[in-house]
């Protein structure tokens, strides 16, 4: 499931994950608790780029390089990093393997790896009790990229769900996220010639329903509000893409963010105590792609990082 291109290319956001949307989400779900910590991975780029794991306190400031740099070869299709309940560690996927490391930037270690024939996405993320991960794995048994379990040790590997392979393809089960009550896991569900969509399921990986409406362009990065009552989410238009939020049941769907000229803004995650929302807003004109927050209801948009040549991605807030 290797996609990543030119990072200027389709829209500039195909490393941003808004190019795969179109076909081929903490990103663990943000328990309900007091604000603490950012994190979000850093890009530079000249003739390569290079990612870094950046942690920060809410407005930017504060930072500690936590786990990097790697090279885009490292990752699939999104360089995430995802809290771990307390706000103490963090997870992501490198190289075919899932790593934990503290949140100072020690303790680097690997948990779980993969294998040449059967590999993994990114985005693993923690149950809000803390004792499992749960993260999406590319082929088994001739099947798609479905959603997977494990021990926080690395053992007791579960299959969560199951996608049919049809005419030597099928759906990729991706960037999973588990609702802060601990009753349901939100993905994007991506097809081989049709849109990604927002779906959830029950936490044994079943009674799959569809939340995002029907869209031509598609979606991605979709993360749970601190009461699981609601899920933001990155949906693409024509040519850029904006920040979505629907109820749980797939109902009281609108957009929070509009596409003004050549902007995009993508990678939206609730702050703990709900009541803001981080997301990464760009140009298409401008080598830089920075972060903001905002209120959840859209409004009151204000500037965390203005950084100019980087580009700062993937945010997600831990609890303090």
């Amino acid at each position: 499931m290797r996609r990543l291109v030119a990072l200027v290319s389709a829209l500039a956001m195909t490393l941003l994950g808004v190019s795969v949307v179109t076909g081929a989400s903490p990103t663990n779900a943000v328990v309900p608790g007091v604000n603490g910590r950012i994190v979000f991975t850093s890009v530079s780029c000249g003739d390569t780029c290079t990612f870094r794991f950046v942690t920060a306190d809410p407005d930017g400031t504060t930072r500690t390089v936590v786990a990097g740099p790697y090279g885009q070869h490292a990752f699939d299709d999104h360089s995430i990093a995802n809290w771990s309940p307390d706000g103490t560690s963090l997870i992501f996927m490198a190289h075919q393997a899932i790593w934990q490391v503290n949140a100072d930037g020690t303790g680097l270690h690997k948990v779980f790896r993969g294998s040449r024939t059967v590999g993994m996405d990114d985005g693993p993320t923690f149950t809000p009790d803390g004792e499992h991960i749960v993260f999406s794995r590319c082929c088994p048994n001739h099947g798609g990229q479905t959603l997977w379990m494990i021990n926080t040790d690395g053992t007791g590997l579960e299959q969560l769900t199951r996608e049919r392979t049809t005419h030597g393809d099928a759906p990729a089960d991706t960037t999973p996220q588990v609702s802060p009550d601990g009753t349901h896991i939100v993905f994007n569900r991506c097809f081989p010639v049709r849109p990604c969509v927002v779906s959830t399921v029950t936490m044994n990986g079943r009674n799959r329903h569809r939340l995002s409406p029907p869209s031509e362009f598609g979606t991605r990065l979709p993360n749970w509000s601190p009461s699981s009552r609601r899920v933001v989410f990155t949906m693409a238009t024509p040519r850029s893409s904006a920040v979505a939020v629907v109820r749980a049941d797939g109902s009281h769907f609108h957009k929070l963010t509009h596409a003004r000229g050549k902007s995009f803004s993508t990678d939206a995650s609730y702050s703990p105590d709900g009541t803001k929302i981080i997301f990464a807003r760009g140009r298409l004109s401008r080598n830089g792609v920075d972060l903001f927050t905002m209120h959840p209801d859209g409004t009151r948009i204000a500037r965390v990082t203005d950084t100019k040549t980087r580009f700062e991605i993937l945010p997600q807030w831990a609890v303090n």
